[in-house]
């Protein structure tokens, strides 16, 4: 849908090779939802070693005091792009049909793997263990169900984020 960088929560992510990219939150698709459905701002199609993975990514500019809440409308987001990517890849949507890029479409779901990533813009490298602990305690009944590896939540700040190659370093940073 886009090979366009995407802005969100002060970040700059992409831009991606074409194809690559569906852009769910900003979609047709998810337009036609409707209100009231929390989104994760984009899905990301990867090759890794075990081959093709489906990143669902949410973006946020910092991590409140108000954690269980926090958590509560992060797991919601992610899971409603998880639960609305893998409907358009399987065609249950007809908008999805003219904005979801071919590798999607293809995507073998029976064999593609899954992560669910939350970037946190400052999050200091001493939190995001015990934040990705969390948050993988909410996900687990979609990782339980879904049969998904333990490895599927990841939790990053921009710099690590960046060491992924999911966001551009802010302008003037060494890298």
């Amino acid at each position: 849908m886009t090979t366009d960088a995407i802005i969100e929560s002060g970040m700059t992510f992409g831009p991606y090779p074409a194809g690559q990219c569906f852009y769910i939150e900003k979609s047709a698709c998810y337009r036609q939802v409707g209100q009231g459905v929390k989104m994760a701002e984009f899905l990301l199609l990867r090759q890794q070693e075990q081959g093709p993975t489906l990143w669902v990514v949410e973006a946020k500019s910092s991590c409140p005091s108000e954690f269980t809440a926090y958590m509560d409308e992060i797991r919601v987001k992610l899971t409603n792009a998880f639960m609305l990517g893998v409907a358009a890849c399987l065609g249950r949507h007809t908008a999805a049909k003219e904005e979801l890029p071919e590798a999607f479409k293809n995507l073998a779901l029976k064999t593609a793997s899954f992560r669910f990533v939350l970037v946190i813009k400052g999050a200091p490298d001493e939190h995001l263990a015990a934040l990705q602990n969390t948050l993988g305690a909410v996900l687990k009944p979609v990782i339980k169900t879904w049969a998904m590896s333990p490895t599927s939540v990841v939790v990053l700040n921009e710099i690590r984020a960046q060491k992924y190659g999911l966001i551009l370093p802010t302008a003037g940073a060494v890298p």
